[in-house]
C-alpha cells in the first residue's frame, strides 16, 4: 500500500506540471509578444497558436497514446511521455535562440528569401509547445490507466479522484502561477525550470518501478485509426474556434463562432474512424465497450460535465468585465478572485468524490454531484447587475452589509457549482475504467478526458455565438428610440443585456445538469468491474 502511494505521488507531479503549462502561457504570452517583437497588425492571430497548438496536440496525443500504453506497457510509455515533455520544454525555453535560427535557415531553404526573424522565433516557440503538449496530454490517460493497474476495482475511485484533482488544479493555477512569476523572472525561466524537475521525476519513476512487471501485448497499433481520430479532433477544435483562442491581454482579429468546413471535415473523419473501428482486426477503440451501460452513460455524462464546467469559466469574466463597469485591470482581478471560488472547489471536490464512490456507488455519488451543481447554477440565475459593480467595489476596499451579502450570494453559487461538478470526476472516470478489460484501460482513460475536452470546446463556441446574438438582440430592444448621444442609456442597456445573457447561460447549465441526472441514474449502484 505504501509503495502504491509513492507511485501515485510520483505520477501526479508530471500531470500537474503538464496541466500547469496548459494555461501558464496565457498569462505570459503578452510578454513573449513584446520580447520577440511580434508585429501587432499581422502577428497576433499567429501568436494565438501558442495556446491553441498546445490544446490540439494535448488532445491528439490522448487519442492513441493511451492505447499505446495498453500494448507497449504503462511504464515504458509513461517514461517516453516524460522524455517528450522534457524535449518540448527545452525547445520552448530555448526558442528565441538556436531553434529560432534553425527555423530562419529552414525558411530560407524553402524559398523565403527574407523571412521575418521574429515570426521564425514564434514558429519555433509554437513547435516546442506542440512537442511539449504531446508528452503532457498523453501522461493523463496513461497515469489513470497505470493507477487502475495498481489498485483493485473497489479501491480505484480515490486515486483516480486524486489524479483528476491534480490535473484540474494544474490548469486552474496556471494563469496565477504565470502571472506571479513573470513579475520576477523572464518567461523562458518558467520552462527552463521544468528540465531539472522532469529529469528528477524520470529517475524517480525508473527507481520506483524497479522490478515491476510491465504488461504488454504483441498486437499491432491501429495507426490508420489513430490518424483518423486525430484528424477528426483537430478539425472539430478548429471548427469550434480553438485556433481563435486569444491569450489574456492579446486581442485577436478573428471572429468567434463555428467554422462549417472544418466541422464537416471533422464529422466525415469521425464517421470514417467509426467505420474503420468496426472492421479493423486490431481497433484503436473497441466500440463494443459502449455496450457496457456504465461506460456509455458515464461517457455521455462526462460530455455534459465538460459543457457545464466551461459555462462557469465563460460567464464570470463576461459578467464582471462589462456589468462591473470598472477598468480592464480591475475586471481581470475581480474575475480571477471569483473564478477561484469555482475552480478551486472543483479541483478539491474530486477527492471526496473518490472517497464517496466506493461507499455510495457510482450512481449516488454522480447524482449528488449533479444535484449540487444544479443548485449552484440555480443561484447564479439570480445574479443582478449591481452585483458586478459591488464585487469590483469590494475588491477595491468598499465594505457594507449589503455588499457583503451580495458577494456572498455570488460566491455560494460558484462554490456549489464547482463542488458539484468536482464530485463527478471520480465516479465517471472509475465507471469507465472499471467497465473495460485490463488491455483497454489506457484508451478508456483517454475517452474520459477527450469527451470532457470536447464538451468544453462545444460550450465555448456555442455560448460565444449565443452570447453575441442575444446581447445584440437585447441591446437593440432596450435601445429602441434612444439617440446615439445618450451614452448613459447605452451603458445601462449594455449592463442589462450582459446580465440577462449571463443568467441565461446559468439556466442553460442548470438544464444540462438536470439532463445529466438520468445518465447518472443509469450507472450501476455498486463499484464493480465488468
Amino acid at each position: 500500500m505504501h509503495r502504491r502511494g509513492v507511485i501515485l505521488a510520483i505520477v501526479c507531479l508530471p500531470v500537474f506540471i503538464g496541466a500547469l503549462d496548459l494555461t501558464i502561457i496565457s498569462a505570459v504570452l503578452p510578454d513573449v509578444i513584446v520580447q520577440l517583437n511580434i508585429p501587432l497588425q499581422s502577428g497576433l492571430d499567429h501568436a494565438a497558436w501558442v495556446v491553441s497548438g498546445y490544446l490540439l496536440a494535448y488532445a491528439v496525443s490522448m487519442t492513441f497514446m493511451g492505447r499505446v500504453s495498453d500494448l507497449w506497457g504503462r511504464r515504458r510509455v509513461y517514461l517516453i511521455c516524460l522524455a517528450i515533455f522534457f524535449v518540448g520544454s527545452w525547445l520552448v525555453a530555448a526558442s528565441p535562440d538556436w531553434p529560432a535560427e534553425l527555423a530562419y535557415r529552414s525558411a530560407r531553404l524553402l524559398g523565403d528569401r527574407f523571412p521575418d526573424r521574429s515570426l521564425m522565433a514564434l514558429n519555433a516557440l509554437i513547435f516546442g509547445r506542440v512537442v511539449q503538449a504531446f508528452g503532457a496530454g498523453a501522461m493523463v490517460p496513461v497515469s489513470m490507466a497505470l493507477v487502475a493497474d495498481l489498485y483493485p476495482p473497489q479501491q480505484r475511485a480515490l486515486p483516480l479522484g486524486v489524479i483528476g484533482a491534480v490535473d484540474t488544479a494544474g490548469w486552474v493555477l496556471g494563469h496565477l502561477y504565470g502571472g506571479v512569476m513573470i513579475q520576477f523572472v523572464a518567461w523562458p525561466f518558467l520552462f527552463w525550470i521544468n528540465l531539472p524537475v522532469v529529469a528528477a521525476l524520470f529517475g524517480l519513476t525508473v527507481w520506483v518501478f524497479r522490478g515491476h512487471a510491465d504488461a504488454s501485448e504483441q498486437t499491432r497499433i491501429d495507426w490508420l485509426g489513430a490518424a483518423l481520430i486525430a484528424g477528426a479532433l483537430v478539425c472539430l477544435n478548429l471548427g469550434l474556434g480553438a485556433a481563435e483562442t486569444s491569450p489574456a491581454g492579446v486581442e485577436s482579429t478573428a471572429q468567434p463562432g463555428f467554422a462549417p468546413l472544418p466541422l464537416l471535415l471533422g464529422a466525415l473523419l469521425l464517421a470514417l474512424f467509426l467505420l474503420h473501428q468496426r472492421r479493423a482486426a486490431h481497433p484503436l477503440l473497441d466500440l463494443s465497450i459502449f455496450t457496457n451501460r456504465n461506460v456509455s452513460a458515464a461517457s455521455a455524462m462526462n460530455l455534459l460535465v465538460g459543457f457545464c464546467l466551461m459555462v462557469g469559466l465563460v460567464s464570470v469574466p463576461l459578467f464582471i468585465n462589462i456589468a462591473g463597469q470598472g477598468s480592464s485591470g480591475q475586471g481581470a482581478l475581480v474575475s480571477g478572485y471569483l473564478l477561484s471560488t469555482f475552480t478551486l472547489p472543483l479541483a478539491l471536490a474530486a477527492l471526496p468524490g473518490g472517497w464517496l464512490t466506493p461507499r455510495l456507488g457510482y450512481r449516488r455519488t454522480a447524482l449528488l454531484g449533479m444535484l449540487i451543481a444544479a443548485a449552484g447554477f440555480g443561484l447564479m440565475t439570480r445574479w443582478q447587475p449591481e452585483m458586478a459593480a459591488q464585487a469590483v467595489a469590494f475588491v477595491g476596499g468598499a465594505r457594507s452589509a449589503e455588499i457583503n451579502a451580495q458577494i456572498l450570494r455570488m460566491v455560494i453559487g460558484l462554490i456549489g457549482a464547482g463542488i458539484g461538478l468536482g464530485l463527478t470526476i471520480a465516479p465517471i472516470g472509475t465507471a469507465v475504467i472499471n467497465g473495460v478489460r485490463e488491455s483497454e484501460r489506457g484508451i478508456a482513460a483517454a475517452v474520459v478526458i477527450i469527451l470532457r475536452l470536447i464538451g468544453m470546446s462545444l460550450c465555448v463556441s456555442a455560448l460565444t455565438s449565443y452570447g453575441l446574438q442575444r446581447t445584440t438582440a437585447i441591446s437593440r430592444q432596450l435601445l429602441d428610440g434612444v439617440t446615439v448621444t445618450d451614452f448613459g442609456r447605452m451603458a445601462q442597456a449594455a449592463v442589462q443585456a450582459v446580465t440577462q445573457v449571463t443568467t441565461e447561460m446559468a439556466w442553460i447549465a442548470l438544464i444540462i445538469c438536470v439532463a445529466a441526472l438520468p445518465l447518472a441514474w443509469l450507472l450501476r449502484r455498486d463499484v464493480v468491474q465488468v
